[in-house]
């Protein structure tokens, strides 16, 4: 686990809600504060798909747990978006599964993908600062930290890719 301070916070605050390079994230939550506290579940909620739906779901290569961040940014967007910045935000995103995927195929990594139950973002906007706080979830005692090392490696090289300065705390 890390934590990555964001140096401006307007440059991830553009990267999280006016562009895609988040987007194929998985949000297990949204806690958005400005006039009033605003939760969003990223749960699926099965009953609410018809089965032909559903189905569709469970096979697409992303998930059929969480919501996409692409569907979910435009609601957090409007409730942040205006002249007043947000008291505070806080983002729970996971990787997807073949991200997640990916990171186990990885020679230097000793934890299989079965073992791997979610690869964690934590965005959180408060007090004027951006801290990004890298997570890791597994099905069993792992001994290993080879995923979450990947994943913290994975973390920072992908902020970096999308421009934004950030110290290590």
């Amino acid at each position: 686990m890390i934590a990555l301070e964001i140096k401006i916070t307007k440059n991830i605050m553009n990267a999280l809600l006016l562009s895609e390079q988040f987007d194929t994230f998985l949000v297990e939550e949204a806690v958005i504060t400005t006039y009033n506290t605003f939760h969003i579940d990223g749960h699926l909620v099965k009953d609410f798909y018809s089965s032909e739906e559903w189905e569709q779901l469970e096979n697409n290569e992303l998930s059929a747990t969480f919501s996409c961040w692409r569907d979910i940014r435009p609601f957090c967007f409007q409730l942040i978006k205006g002249k007043k910045t947000p008291v505070s935000f806080k983002v729970m995103l996971h990787a997807a599964p073949a991200l997640l995927e990916k990171i186990a195929a990885n020679p230097e990594c000793g934890v299989a993908a079965s073992l791997i139950r979610s690869l964690v973002l934590n965005i959180r906007y408060d007090n004027g600062k951006v801290t990004c706080i890298t997570g890791s979830a597994f099905t069993t005692f792992v001994m290993d930290k080879s995923a979450e090392q990947l994943w913290d490696t994975y973390v920072r090289q992908l902020l970096s890719s999308f421009g934004l300065d950030f110290e290590e705390r």
